[in-house]
């Protein structure tokens, strides 16, 4: 049996691993090594002769240059780059220093310094509003998360990644991308959902005319298909991306097909063709792959072998293939064939050497804490001793045996919840869909059988029937697309409100997680852990004031908001929300301006909420007034049919809001809708939240634009005819620089 599909074997694993790093190196048209001394000749030439302001640039092309052929070098440019550009304050150089950093530390497997760097590089291009380069920042975090085994928040980047790239219409990084959410997903066992991201990504593919990447997606796609025993189908890819791979005369990719193929005959137990592909991919592998590829691919034919019963040429390609691993360090596949090595002795009933060689896979994985592994080897060794008789030995390794289950389950407990969260929520969105799509069928059932109706009495004129039948399927037509418009409209706006909140709560979660993990990790300075400290802070902050948000929104829509109403002066509210402000004033740099007058009428109101509108106002205008500008509060008496109010505004000198977003600013979803333009980030449901509390309160809120440049928000709430004692008319100024 091939040692890909070998219950409990995790061979293929590795060498999916191996294999997809080949295959992105194709992908990614990687140059010869000669050419690319070139380049690298070529650019330090340049930097010889270049000016400080483009030295950053070239820099980055150097490490950019070294890597995957001397990554030291890589590491030792992009330090470079990151220092220059840190003093340049270029964040543009920066944010590209960070990203080849981390694709350092992700090749030297320090997975939490290249997160670090690919997480600076994400914060750098999110500033720089570069919607190409978040995309493959989101897309390098969802890689290093996977090999975390975080793989909810691996799966999460790359879908982020993956709705940005089709915005900026990208077909190549698109197709990358559908490739690699497929193979997430083909490992997740959600089959038939990676067969729908695969199948597009070959068809972009196509439109493309890659043949590197049609090869690529045709033997993922016949895997796929291979595992859901559509034999058939799987046959069809394989044979079409073989004809295609002569012409290219790739190697790598012929073995890859060959490899591919001779499952496939296996799964149809035909074992001589699968000994044929196995050999003749094991011939180019000699010649062309990496030492554990080679280690694999005689594995492979080594289990063919055993299952045609050829035991003593089966443990010869398993010596052969453990030999080379152990030569060039492959641990985890030298300990997989010890495993199956010692199968073939126990199934001949060679007691001694059966238990020599499961001994020594076991060794090696305890070794490199491969649980997996020591799971499978103390399972065959307490076999093994029972079927001899050894029962004081078997129940040791039965011991061993849960123990190492134990830690394996504890160990993936983590990602299998985070994992039924995301299935879960995949579910129910499908759910929603097909409930949706039964809706509409239902539908275009009444509308066809209105049309039969009208057509059977529309027969005994034909003319009359041309003009009624005519006018009534443009009318069908026209209602159909409508609901369906309404139906994707609300399906869509649900779905993007829910990865909204989900993207604003876990990005600060993740935030926490990581700098609670830098904590974790050893000693750091008090100034290091102090700035961790109060970032974690902040996050929280932010976390909790979303939180609150979608708590006062769901108490005001289910009718359980009570407000605690008492009669007193506005002007002290407005007071303590410009002090609890000044830190963000100072920050920006920015002036805040209160103009009032004193002995204003008195309201009843709640002084908590009336503060929470004045305060999330007031703070909106000083996220969108530019550094160095003045921010106006204001706040006077009016009169309106005879009824005394009390008028409050805010005045900023920012970008102001598009005329057609006016009208729906107040809206729950306004933000979600704009989350690209000029009216801020976050959740939206501020302003929402705001305006039900003055409706609540008998006021109205409401926003106009500002003279030349800016916005004005402003509300109004009644107010009693009981006034403070009348004095000079006061301004107060808070200058914060």
């Amino acid at each position: 049996m091939p040692v890909s599909k070998c219950a409990g074997v995790e061979l293929s694993f590795i060498r999916d691993k191996i294999l997809a790093i080949v295959l992105l190196t194709l992908l990614l048209g990687s140059s010869a090594l000669c050419a690319n001394y070139g380049k690298i000749d070529s650019l330090k030439q340049i930097l010889r002769n270049t000016a400080e302001g483009e030295t950053v640039d070239l820099l980055n092309q150097l490490s950019q240059a070294h890597a995957g052929v001397e990554w030291k070098k890589s590491q030792r440019y992009a330090g470079l780059a990151l220092d220059l550009a840190t003093s340049l304050d270029d964040r543009y150089g920066l944010a590209i220093a960070h990203t080849n950093l981390a694709h350092y530390y992700n090749h030297a497997e320090n997975y939490r310094d290249a997160l670090d760097h690919a997480t600076l590089a994400l914060d750098q291009f999110e500033y720089l509003s570069n919607d190409l380069q978040i995309a493959k920042a989101l897309r390098t975090l969802g890689t290093i998360y996977g090999k975390l085994n975080q793989s909810d928040q691996s799966l999460d980047h790359y879908l982020r990644a993956l709705m940005i790239f089709e915005d900026t219409d990208k077909d190549l990084d698109i197709a990358q991308t559908l490739m690699i959410v497929g193979d997430v997903y083909q490992k997740w066992s959600h089959t038939e959902k990676a067969l729908r991201f695969i199948e597009r990504a070959l068809s972009i593919y196509t439109e493309m005319n890659d043949t590197v990447g049609i090869l690529v997606s045709e033997n993922q796609l016949s895997q796929a298909l291979m595992t859901l025993l559509r034999f058939s189908e799987a046959k069809d890819h394989l044979e079409h991306a073989l004809v295609l791979v002569d012409n290219q005369s790739s190697p790598l990719l012929l073995a890859g097909i060959y490899t591919s193929l001779g499952e496939l005959y296996y799964y149809q137990f035909q074992l001589d063709i699968a000994q044929q592909f196995f050999l003749d991919a094991l011939e180019i592998k000699k010649n062309y792959a990496s030492s554990g590829e080679i280690a694999i691919a005689l594995s492979d034919v080594g289990s063919i072998y055993h299952e045609a019963g050829k035991t003593d040429l089966a443990l010869r390609f398993y010596r052969d293939g453990q030999a080379l691993a152990q030569r060039s360090n492959e641990d985890a596949i030298s300990s997989e064939i010890y495993l199956l090595i010692g199968d073939i002795h126990a199934q001949a009933g060679r007691q001694a050497e059966a238990i020599e060689a499961m001994l020594s896979g076991l060794n090696i994985a305890q070794k490199i804490n491969d649980l997996q592994t020591i799971e499978r080897a103390n399972q065959l060794l307490s076999e093994l001793y029972a079927r001899f008789g050894r029962l004081d030995k078997a129940l040791v390794y039965q011991k061993a045996l849960q123990v190492s289950r134990d830690d394996l389950n504890n160990q993936q407990n983590s990602q299998r919840v985070a994992e039924l969260e995301i299935r879960y929520e995949l579910d129910k969105r499908d759910r929603e869909l097909v409930g949706l799509r039964g809706d509409a069928l239902v539908k275009d059932i009444e509308y066809k059988r209105q049309f039969a109706t009208m057509w059977i009495v529309l027969t005994f004129s034909f003319i009359l029937m041309l003009i009624v039948v005519g006018f009534v399927f443009y009318r069908s037509r026209l209602i159909r697309q409508n609901e369906q418009e309404k139906m994707e409209h609300a399906l869509r706006i649900k779905a993007d409100f829910t990865a909204m909140l989900v993207h604003d709560l876990r990005s600060p979660l993740t935030s926490v997680f990581g700098f609670a993990e830098l904590l974790k990790m050893g000693d750091k300075p008090y100034e290091r852990i102090r700035e961790i400290a109060l970032t974690i802070r902040e996050t929280s902050q932010k976390m909790l004031h979303l939180v609150n948000e979608m708590l006062d929104l769901s108490k005001f829509e289910a009718g359980k908001m009570v407000l605690n109403k008492t009669d007193l002066a506005v002007k002290p509210l407005i007071n303590t929300s410009i002090q609890m402000l000044e830190p963000v004033a100072s920050q920006r740099e920015t002036k805040i301006v209160f103009d009032g007058i004193d002995g204003l009428p008195i309201c009843h109101c709640d002084a908590l909420k009336i503060e929470q509108v004045i305060t999330n106002f007031i703070s909106n205008a000083l996220e969108h007034t530019p550094k160095g500008s003045t921010v106006d509060v204001h706040l006077q008496e009016v009169q309106k049919l005879g009824v005394s109010y009390l008028f409050f505004s805010v005045e900023d000198n920012g970008a102001g809001v598009e005329l057609s977003q006016q009208k729906k600013i107040f809206d729950k979803y306004a933000q979600l809708e704009n989350r690209s333009s000029n009216m801020g980030h976050g959740t939206g449901l501020g302003l929402a939240v705001s305006q039900m509390i003055i409706e609540q309160h008998g006021g109205e809120v409401g926003y106009r634009d500002r003279e030349p440049n800016g916005s004005i928000f402003y509300f109004q709430i009644p107010c009693k005819q009981i006034r403070a004692p009348e004095t000079l008319r006061s301004t107060e100024s808070l200058s914060l620089n």
